[in-house]
């Protein structure tokens, strides 16, 4: 074996350690924290990813952060879930690096650089975190924030499937409006009604309550034409009472998001030989031959869907000092995350048709050298004046070592190639959102469940004040 092939293979064995290494600490950590997020068990969720978290390797320590984050957050444990969302917020800003230098198809190790999406989402619940900490301003830092992230989606990949969120741009304008600032909550409910005919991920109706806010700040800033232009496409569009009221919003964070799985595709040789490959073709035959092959089978990654029960909610509320007052809201869907990361998921067939077939190509010239070099060092046996015993067991050695080294490299190109399963798990699937405009005052609430087939699945009481001019959220969650 020369200088060169010992360095590769070393260079192959410390990147099998090292991957296999990390692999493996990603898998104990969703091995334990998968049933944690199935029983809803938060709290002890919490307490295994903070612990968990602590010690991860760097290659997955934006998943890691991901992950507490979201779970400090519905655990109401929201200064913690900042401190920890920005710093996956840092861990993606570095994501241009190490995908040049370790994503690049070598075999080290692959740093997890999160997706768009998640992202987004990130700005969303730190600026419900700060909303929760009385720090309103703070939230309309997020705000800026996923506009920034939505303007670099669009200059850096124009082929992007996720590059804009009409229900983030919508709460977004929900948190300037309730941070006072006016012209740019305006601003991002117009942007999010274009988001909304512009999406393509999957169809959401646009919310009344954005069209009534669009319209009545149309109205504060006597921008007239726009108003009537959007009462004409709109009808329903109605004008709130702005700045006497407040809105209660209740946002309910809908079951478990899918989880990666693997699925195997298999198609005939011949078939991916031609779409994927369409090179070396001289050696097709010889590989059909030597390998018996009539099949490929490549593995992809793929998302499982949760038996998530609930599908929507109702709730109904009474004004604590008039109880005779009532109010009644259906909720509808927001955003459906589930769906976004089923569309996002990037399937690249060609890349791992022809890398599987390029390995069949490769192992081939490895053993047609194999057997020259088997030629070659039997006549050189032949050749050597020793006794027909020692002659005799060395060309038994080497006819061994032969079909050894061809098996190996047979077997080799048997195992699938690997399939990266990593995926933020904590997610809900879906969040569904409900709004009224409420007088300022104390109320009390019940939130109802129900399934598809409307029946009622749980229950939920709420108490919660409302002041003038002042949009009051509250997060629950269900399965």
């Amino acid at each position: 074996m020369s200088l060169n092939s010992i360095k590769h293979f070393l260079l192959f064995l410390v990147c099998v350690i090292l991957t296999s290494c990390a692999t493996t600490k990603v898998e104990e950590f969703y091995g334990h924290l998968a049933p944690l997020i199935e029983e809803r068990d938060i709290s002890g969720a919490v307490s295994y990813v903070s612990n968990f978290y602590n010690g991860a390797d760097k290659y997955n320590k934006l998943l890691y952060s991901l992950e507490l984050g979201y779970l400090y957050h519905i655990n109401k444990n929201y200064k913690e879930s900042n401190i920890v969302f920005e710093n996956a917020k840092s861990l993606y800003s570095l994501q241009d690096y190490t995908s040049k230098v370790f994503n690049n198809g070598s075999l080290l190790p692959k740093y997890y650089q999160g997706e768009d999406f998640e992202m987004a989402y990130t700005n969303v619940f730190c600026a419900l975190n700060y909303i929760k900490l009385r720090k309103k301003n703070e939230s309309a830092v997020e705000a800026r924030q996923i506009n920034n992230l939505f303007n670099k989606i669009k200059l850096t990949d124009e082929n992007a499937i996720y590059k804009d969120d009409p229900f983030i741009r919508y709460f977004m304008g929900l948190i300037y409006e309730n941070a006072g600032y006016y012209n740019d909550a305006m601003v991002s409910y117009k942007i999010a009604l274009r988001a909304y005919a512009d999406y393509n991920i999957v169809k959401v109706s646009v919310p009344q309550d954005l069209l009534n806010r669009l319209y009545t700040l149309y109205k504060y800033y006597s921008l007239n034409e726009e108003a009537e232009e959007l009462k004409t496409n709109y009808p329903k569009t109605e004008r709130i009472k702005f700045g006497e009221c407040g809105t209660l919003i209740i946002l309910n964070y809908n079951g478990i998001a899918p989880k990666k799985a693997e699925q195997v595709i298999q198609i005939p040789f011949d078939n991916a030989w031609k779409k994927y490959y369409n090179t070396n073709n001289d050696y097709r035959n010889k590989i059909i031959g030597e390998f018996g092959i009539r099949y490929i089978s490549a593995a992809f990654p793929k998302y499982e869907r949760y038996d998530n029960k609930i599908k929507y909610f109702t709730t109904e509320i009474t004004n604590s000092e008039q109880p005779g007052e009532k109010y009644f809201a259906e909720s509808y869907l927001a955003t459906d995350i589930g769906t976004i990361m089923e569309k996002t998921l990037e399937l690249n067939y060609k890349m791992t048709f022809y890398s599987r077939i390029n390995g069949y190509v490769v192992g081939m010239k490895e053993i047609e050298e194999i057997r020259r070099s088997y030629e070659e060092k039997r006549k050189d046996i032949y050749n050597q004046n020793m006794l027909k015993e020692t002659k005799r067991k060395l060309l038994e050695d080497l006819r061994k070592e032969t079909v050894t080294r061809i098996s190996d490299i047979k077997a080799s190109l048997e195992n699938l190639n690997s399939v990266d399963l990593k995926s933020w798990r904590s997610l809900p699937e879906t969040i569904n959102m409900a709004n009224l405009s409420l007088a300022p005052g104390k109320y009390t609430g019940i939130i109802k469940y129900f399934d598809s087939y409307k029946n009622i699945v749980a229950t939920k009481e709420i108490k919660f004040k409302i002041r003038r001019g002042r949009n009051r959220f509250i997060t629950t969650i269900s399965n």
